[in-house]
């Protein structure tokens, strides 16, 4: 037979269930972020290598200093970004915590090119790029964040600089 005290008991283990769901789920809510880069206006035949770092989402409405997730630190792989005109490579997949982002952040950290199979270093003309982008990750869904560098790279070869305009697509993936 139940007593008073132990349904007072059993109702007070439940509420403190119910409580500590509340405030530790949002810190294991976690979404999945894959990140491909393309280049719309590269040109074939005229290699661009470009290496990637620090790599992080900013949550929405933290401070600019704050509220950054680091989703990689350390140097990419390198990519061509001239065989990339039509297509995609993935940079990374990363779980992250469900919320609303609103800039993704890299470093660019190394740019070559070759002319007549001879390797030359790109200046950098704007190493850290910051993108105002309008990312919300939900418990369990992935999202493709999709950054077209739009570089070119006869203009890299001629001028020595590695310069592109870069615009960020947003995909939800289908279950």
């Amino acid at each position: 037979m139940v007593t008073r005290l132990d349904a007072r008991r059993i109702a007070s283990v439940a509420l403190l269930i119910v409580v500590l769901a509340i405030i530790l789920f949002p810190s294991y809510a976690m979404g999945i972020v894959t990140l491909k880069i393309t280049d719309s206006e590269a040109t074939p035949d005229q290699p661009l290598h470009v290496k990637y770092a620090n790599i992080a989402l900013h949550r929405t409405g933290e401070g600019e200093k704050y509220g950054w997730v680091e989703l990689l630190t350390n140097a990419t792989g390198i990519y061509d970004l001239s065989t990339l005109r039509g297509t995609s490579e993935t940079v990374l997949r990363s779980r992250l915590p469900v919320g609303k982002y609103d800039k993704i952040r890299l470093t660019v950290v190394e740019a070559t090119t070759s002319v007549n199979k001879t390797k030359i270093n790109l200046s950098i003309k704007q190493a850290a790029l910051t993108l105002n982008i309008e990312l919300n990750t939900d418990f369990g869904e992935e999202r493709i964040l999709l950054i077209d560098f739009k570089s070119n790279s006869t203009r890299a070869r001629i001028d020595r600089v590695y310069e592109g305009s870069p615009v960020v697509t947003i995909m939800k993936t289908s279950k």
